[in-house]
């Protein structure tokens, strides 16, 4: 499974941010994620209008423990603390672990 998070700017960083604020916190946001087991290689790239992770978490039940992470809660509010908010979340799945929900001929 390869999750794609686009972060965007929907609000203003605090009075006297410094330029390189959000890359120190994506930076720290992806620190805390890699550290969750199950959590995979997770990945931030510039790019698609805002900053995009890229994680390849082992399942959902993966994906939805990473978000009740006490190490990630702290640093994903230091990103949202910057005016950055998820503006698309996706979900890809490998045509393996697809097929056995598909009806059979």
């Amino acid at each position: 499974m390869i999750r794609l998070t686009t972060l965007r700017a929907t609000g203003n960083a605090p009075a006297d941010t410094p330029p390189t604020a959000g890359i120190n916190a994506m930076n720290e946001f992806v620190a805390a994620v890699s550290k969750v087991p199950g959590a995979g290689s997770v990945r931030w790239y510039i790019g698609n209008g805002g900053f995009v992770v890229i994680g390849e978490p082992d399942s959902y039940a993966v994906a939805d423990r990473i978000l009740t992470d006490p190490a990630v809660q702290v640093a994903g509010a230091k990103v949202f603390g910057l005016g950055l908010n998820i503006a698309e979340d996706i979900y890809l799945l490998e045509a393996q672990k697809v097929m056995p929900f598909l009806p059979q001929q």
